[in-house]
């Protein structure tokens, strides 16, 4: 029996057709929503996703733990031919100092209010990137405003400026903030691939979208970094890490990884099999991997409190759910005006969370002072607004699309509502993170959202919410509006 290990796929070789068929049946799992597919109401699909194929033994590099657990358990030792191709790391361990090395380089570059006398990075932070360094792949795993971002440039920085990287996200906001902190850092050889430029090199920051421009050059590239990695599982994404056969580097960023908690095993398993494993670490204390309440108690996130109002107006019984959000959010004005009313209470930077465009509109023709920002906008209007909610002194409101603002985004707001509903767990958690970062003139994040009493649909999602917040550690109040 042999194994043989490449850096995207690997193949199992042995004539125990037994062994393959177990396998086979241990790594496959139903599709999310397999039911409502054409292909298996036709009866040409039995709904499953397979990760291990019975007949050729072939399955993704990430799986292999997975895969070497069963051979162990079964007491079978394969013949292992490894084919990886693995980097030369420039530095073959990282400390707490590292990014020292180039803060003056950082001083030169970033504006004259991010610059800083050092950078210390925290004791995660070397350990999550020592592991890449050992490990040459994995998921780091890490609440929003943890500061993924310091790992994923301590990662490049630890490389030859001479190895090609690939860092994808799929939004361009997030490819050039991702860009602008690398520039300041003085990473070297850094393109981009996003929104208007077209400028790749060898460490290339790029939305997913636009890689079709360079599809001929993702066999050379040596490094896959990956920023929210939840968002980054559909066909589009996955044909690109399937094409970058020379990547032995392969790392995924997210505060949820897997979606619905790990219920959505084919996206869990889809994610592991191309990046491998969640790393973990002995400085995240029990479980090996950092929560919002380890790092809350240790004030390296801002304390927070969540507040729930009930929605009682308009009653819709037997509306659909499409309906519902329509009718109960978006177009509910008796709810836009709770929401300005809460608004005329607040003091500080306060965004609110809206999920459609309609929703925004209304919200803003009642507060025509706050700021209203949606996917049409330019990188340079986000920007804008994202330094507002940064650093104005004044009371600032800004109302955005749920899209823009659910992930990878840094603000330092004192108050936010989420005005967008929502059930799966990783939209709650990348919701309420937006606001945990600390900031010289905030002690606690103030997070407001609804119990929406009009619909079945509505206020499941709303009980959906509050026990996620309560399973993370948030402290969750219910009462009724009193503004």
């Amino acid at each position: 029996m042999k194994l043989i290990i490449e850096n995207c796929h690997s193949w199992l070789q042995t004539d125990n057709k037994d062994i393959k068929a177990d396998l086979w049946k241990k790594l496959r799992f139903r599709d999310k929503n397999y039911f409502h597919n054409s292909m298996y109401k036709r009866k040409l699909w039995d709904g499953f996703k397979n990760f291990f194929d019975k007949d050729t033994g072939k399955f993704l590099t990430g799986l292999l733990p997975e895969v070497q657990a069963y051979l162990e358990h079964h007491n079978i030792t394969p013949e292992i031919t490894d084919c990886r191709n693995n980097v030369k790391w420039l530095y073959s361990k990282v400390d707490q100092d590292f990014l020292n090395k180039w803060v003056h380089v950082f001083n030169g570059n970033a504006p004259e209010e991010e610059q800083k006398k050092n950078f210390t990075l925290r004791d995660y932070q070397p350990e999550l990137t020592n592991s890449v360094i050992e490990n040459g792949r994995g998921i780091i795993t890490a609440p929003t405003s943890a500061g993924k971002s310091a790992v994923m440039i301590t990662l490049v920085k630890a490389l030859p400026p001479t190895t090609p990287v690939l860092i994808l996200s799929h939004r361009s906001n997030l490819s050039h903030t991702c860009y602008t902190e690398m520039g300041w850092w003085g990473v070297q050889n850094l393109g981009r691939l996003y929104n208007k430029f077209r400028d790749p090199n060898i460490v290339t920051v790029a939305n997913w979208q636009s890689v079709h421009l360079i599809k001929n050059l993702l066999p050379k590239f040596r490094v896959l970094i990956v920023d929210e990695i939840h968002d980054m599982m559909s066909a589009g994404p996955k044909k690109i890490y399937a094409k970058m056969d020379s990547a032995c580097v392969r790392v995924a960023v997210s505060a949820t990884p897997f979606k619905d908690d790990g219920k959505d095993k084919v996206q869990k398993y889809s994610v592991k099999g191309f990046f491998g494993p969640i790393l973990k670490i002995k400085s995240a204390g029990e479980g090996g991997v950092l929560t919002t309440k380890k790092l809350q108690d240790r004030n390296i996130l801002s304390k927070d409190r969540c507040t729930f109002f009930p929605i009682r107006y308009p009653q819709l019984p037997y509306a659909i759910y499409g309906d519902a959000v329509t009718q109960g959010i978006a177009e509910n004005w008796e709810f836009h005006k709770i929401v300005q009313r809460l608004c005329a209470t607040l003091k500080g930077r306060t965004l609110i969370l809206v999920e459609r465009l309609a929703h925004g509109d209304y919200l803003q023709n009642l507060m025509p002072h706050a700021l209203w920002v949606r996917g049409k906008d330019n990188l340079q209007t986000r920007e804008e607004v994202i330094q507002k909610l940064k650093r104005s002194p004044d009371d600032t409101i800004a109302i955005a699309t749920q899209g823009i603002f659910n992930a990878g985004i840094n603000v330092f707001v004192h108050n936010l509502i989420n005005a967008a509903g929502a059930k799966a767990a990783h939209q709650i958690i990348q919701r309420i993170g937006r606001g945990l970062r600390t900031a010289d003139d905030k002690e606690i994040l103030n997070y407001y959202d609804w119990i929406f009493e009009i619909n079945d649909y509505l206020l499941d999602h709303s009980n959906r919410r509050v026990k996620i917040l309560k399973d993370e550690g948030h402290e969750v109040i219910i009462k009724e509006i009193d503004f």
